[in-house]
């Protein structure tokens, strides 16, 4: 569960729902909420490292 501290797992999570708005344009909307939330979380979380187990 560590990694959905990592922004980059909703910055993934943004582009994510940013194409399946595209291919669906009856969700986009919806989805551009999603995106918004999504890179708000990546923006508002630090990146920490995790060290190699």
């Amino acid at each position: 569960m560590n990694r959905l501290k990592q922004p980059s797992t909703w910055a993934g999570l943004a582009a994510i729902a940013q194409m399946i708005g595209a291919v669906f344009p009856t969700y986009a909307v919806a989805l551009h909420a999603v995106t918004a939330a999504a890179g708000a979380a990546a923006v508002a979380l630090n990146e920490t490292a995790v060290p190699n187990a």
